[in-house]
């Protein structure tokens, strides 16, 4: 039976052998989770960055290190979309207005949620293959990989897609 001990053990290596830069990019993301829990302008070239961020987070992971890198971007696209099909759905109650001609969003606390989310399956996943560095030979979890990552990346498309079309109806 694994004891409360072993499992804070194991949590502290975990964290404690987690490179500084992703601590970093996690204070940046809830930094801007928190920011756009008010109201604020939109910029399209800022609202690019986070899924450029797990994009590249998810390619490089893919390209480097996977055994099925063809296979798994197969499947990887077709789920960015799915994600950001599903991710449109969860914004489409987001609210839009123009201030001093500058196009504004209602703030929300789903984007933080959707930040944690997102940083939370990408670090797992990257735990499980530090841990278990096998399975990136094994095809299934390359697939299962794709299907995370590109399914939680599409989110983040979804929310800009619906700020572009609130920026083309409010602002022509």
């Amino acid at each position: 039976m694994i004891t409360l001990t072993i499992i804070l053990e194991t949590l502290v290596q975990i964290i404690g052998r987690t490179p500084f830069w992703v601590w970093v990019v996690l204070f940046v993301l809830i930094k801007r989770g928190i920011k756009l829990s008010q109201d604020n302008s939109v910029s399209l070239g800022r609202s690019v960055i986070m899924p450029f961020i797990f994009i590249y987070w998810g390619l490089d992971r893919v390209l480097e290190s996977f055994k099925y890198p063809l296979l798994t971007l197969i499947l990887y696209v077709p789920m960015i979309l799915v994600g950001a099909f599903f991710g449109y759905l969860l914004y489409r109650n987001r609210k839009y207005y123009v201030k001093n001609n500058i196009l504004f969003q209602e703030g929300s606390w789903l984007p933080l949620v959707i930040i944690l989310i997102n940083f939370s399956f990408k670090y797992i996943l990257n735990v499980y293959m530090s841990v278990n560095a096998e399975s990136m030979r094994i095809l299934n979890f390359n697939l299962i990989y794709a299907i995370i990552s590109g399914a939680t990346v599409g989110l983040f498309l979804g929310s800009l897609f619906k700020s572009y079309r609130a920026k083309q109806l409010l602002m022509g």
